[in-house]
């Protein structure tokens, strides 16, 4: 599989769920990069395992691990690699907020609710995309 169809692969992951997997696949990518991309990539890396953090209710794992990868990706354009970074920075900054605010308020709302309310998918416009020459 080529870095390509690998990086589709660990956003289709990412977007049904699958976070474990989508961080080994992301991370496989993170490993083999030997350009400037290689941050981008640990910011997803990191995303997708404060999503996995998250959902088995690891809370403070959550939180540290998206705020790494809010300040990897931000140093991003806002659609580098075909992915809309604005979005996905905004809804993870968004998401720590409401796993603090959770955190805090832990009787107002079920961790069922805080999932369901609040996880994302990565937007991505593939025509483009991860791996292409002229990207």
């Amino acid at each position: 599989m080529n870095a390509s169809e690998l990086f589709d692969k660990a956003v289709a992951q990412f977007n049904n769920g699958d976070f474990f997997s989508a961080h080994d696949s992301f991370e496989e990518l993170w490993m083999e990069c030997r350009t400037g991309e290689k941050e981008f990539l640990q910011g997803l890396v990191q995303l997708s395992v404060g999503m996995f953090h998250l959902v088995s209710g690891n809370f403070k794992g959550a939180v540290s691990q998206l705020r790494k990868s809010v300040e990897k990706l931000e140093k991003f354009h806002p659609d580098f690699s075909k992915i809309d970074l604005f979005y996905l920075v905004s809804k993870t900054k968004n998401l720590i907020f409401e796993i603090e605010d959770f955190q805090k308020t832990e009787n107002s709302k079920s961790l069922q609710k805080l999932i369901t309310h609040y996880i994302f998918p990565i937007k991505y416009y593939k025509e483009n995309h991860y791996g292409d020459k002229d990207n």
